[in-house]
């Protein structure tokens, strides 16, 4: 699922979504050597976007 219809679905379940999320935002592909707007992405691709810039892997779970 790609994330302008994740976003369709959030729209319809709370009414409204924030201004922001109307922007058009792009990410820059590696692979495809090319910038690619973010909504057009596969929901998946995203997570391991952000796994990939964010954070390590980890198992274990955080203390409060």
């Amino acid at each position: 699922m790609k994330l302008k219809q994740v976003l369709e679905i959030q729209k319809i379940v709370e009414g409204k979504l924030p201004i922001d999320m109307h922007d058009k935002w792009v990410y820059y592909s590696d692979s495809k050597q090319d910038w690619v707007d973010i909504s057009e992405l596969d929901i998946v691709h995203i997570i391991r976007i952000i796994r990939k810039h964010i954070g390590e892997k980890s198992n274990e779970q955080p203390t409060e």
